[in-house]
């Protein structure tokens, strides 16, 4: 690939909701560059013109917007149950994403890659793969993750498997096959087992991908591009000595539901059940002094870009020293994940103190960052144009905000 260090791709895949994204942060967490195919389609159709301009041809005008993106409710209603019409879509889309995974394969330094796709093996992505890599549960819990994590009705999570082929056509072609329908603790010792067995990255045959079009020539921002400054750094805050950061595990749920309802006033509220499949999908960091539990975060990295969507402190004063460590162990865990974005979603009714919690710790309105954004950035913060509350962004990685010479 160039002259960069071989690479070791591994292709992930599997039907819906058997726990492609718990192997995904699984693979995050070891260091590796995660792609998700899906996130990259996506992105083609919010920001790619030429696709956007074929795509309408090919469908009709009305599945795109005024402002040029593509409405994928609209477009998802034709191809759903016409597989002619899903056929040809995916004959559009399917040499845009290699191009565009290619391109990230190629602006990364990570020597191992995950990359996640649910047509992996349909679409031809598999041939840029080392290894393919199949997750597998029992149709009930799928069921239930579909009704429990993403709001589905029964009738519709039953219809989308039944769209699927059936999960052992994919076990059938895997080289590694992850059963996620145990406890967490079990994915993860089958995940360890099959990291600890994947070849050097120095050992493996480059993969044959396609070739990019000209590079378009770059330069750097000046850091005058900037509209905001960022806050002036202040004193960290004094840490007591029996203060501990970790991640959350199953044992501490309880603790975790009762501060949420504290922090909330009982307007949030969850079930154990609900909670547990959370941890699977997402990390949680806590924060604690002593015995006492008064800081949760929970937060995903995806494409290179960090988002903590979930933040609960409880008592405030205290929380805001335990939450303030709590960020500091996510930003560095973003920078492990080779993160260069951190988002935070903070609803409207977040106590003024939590704000500035982020905003000491050099988190800035939307208006501070430039217009020109690599894509995956563009993305990320498209998917947060609908969201409620306040949205705050650091830049981990500001060599990466260029703008076309």
């Amino acid at each position: 690939m160039n002259d960069q260090p071989p690479k070791l791709l591994i292709g992930l895949t599997g039907n819906i909701a058997t726990g492609k994204s718990a192997v995904m942060r699984l693979a995050a967490s070891h260091g590796a560059l995660t792609i998700d195919a899906d996130k990259v389609v996506h992105d083609i159709l919010a920001h790619d013109p030429s696709m956007q301009a074929a795509i309408a041809v090919a469908f009709g005008s009305h599945v795109r917007k005024s402002n040029g993106q593509i409405d994928r409710a609209a477009l998802g209603q034709i191809v759903f149950n016409d597989p002619e019409a899903l056929r040809d879509l995916e004959l559009m889309l399917h040499p845009a994403v290699r191009l565009e995974i290619t391109r990230r394969l190629r602006e990364s330094e990570a020597r191992i890659v995950m990359i996640e796709a649910i047509k992996l093996l349909e679409g031809g992505l598999s041939q840029m793969c080392h290894q393919i890599w199949v997750t597998r549960c029992a149709q009930t819990l799928q069921i239930d993750r579909m009704r429990i994590c993403r709001g589905m009705a029964l009738e519709e999570a039953v219809a989308r498997i039944k769209a699927q082929p059936p999960q052992e056509e994919k076990v059938a072609l895997a080289d590694v096959v992850i059963d996620t329908g145990g406890l967490m603790r079990d994915t993860e010792r089958q995940f360890e087992l099959a990291w600890q067995r994947l070849p050097s990255p120095d050992s493996v045959e480059p993969r044959v991908v396609p070739d990019l079009p000209p590079p378009v020539v770059v330069r750097v921002v000046a850091e005058t591009a900037v509209s905001t400054p960022p806050p002036p750094a202040l004193p960290p805050i004094e840490r007591p000595e029996n203060l501990d950061v970790r991640r959350a595990r199953p044992p501490d749920i309880p603790s975790i539901l009762l501060l949420i309802q504290k922090a909330t006033n009982g307007t949030v509220s969850l079930k154990r059940s609900d909670l547990l499949m959370a941890l699977g999908e997402r990390s949680y960091f806590i924060g604690q002094i002593g015995a006492q539990i008064s800081a949760i975060m929970g937060w995903v990295v995806d494409d290179m870009v960090g988002r903590i969507d979930q933040i609960y402190l409880y008592p405030l004063d205290e929380g805001v020293v335990t939450g303030t460590a709590v960020l500091e162990e996510i930003e560095q865990s973003a920078q492990n994940h080779i993160a260069e974005l951190i988002m935070a979603t903070l609803p409207d009714t977040t106590p003024a103190a939590v704000v500035q919690l982020f905003q000491q710790r050099g988190y800035q309105p939307r208006s501070s960052l430039p217009q020109n954004l690599p894509r995956n950035w563009q993305a990320a913060l498209g998917e947060t144009e609908t969201s409620q509350g306040q949205q705050l962004f650091k830049v981990l990685r500001p060599e990466r905000i260029r703008t076309r010479s």
